[in-house]
């Protein structure tokens, strides 16, 4: 059985849906902060920038049309 993971492209590394959506709700909460890196960038960014990169990299994976459970599945 795979894990369900998500592919943070800063970091070159796959995460667990579940430390994912907590990094995204830490950076929602705290938009004005400061973080090591984005989601798609390895420079420091702000709660607000990550939250632009989340919601963006969202429309990419609707738009891209691959079945559900196709996505995201860790090797």
């Amino acid at each position: 059985m795979s894990t369900r993971a998500i592919y943070i492209p800063a970091t070159g590394k796959w995460v667990s849906v579940g430390a994912y959506v907590k990094a995204v709700k830490l950076a929602k909460a705290n938009q004005a902060a400061t973080f090591k890196h984005g989601i798609t960038c390895w420079w420091p960014v702000t709660g607000a920038e990550i939250m632009r990169q989340f919601r963006e990299g969202m429309n990419d994976r609707i738009n891209e049309g691959i079945p559900y459970a196709q996505r995201g599945m860790a090797r």
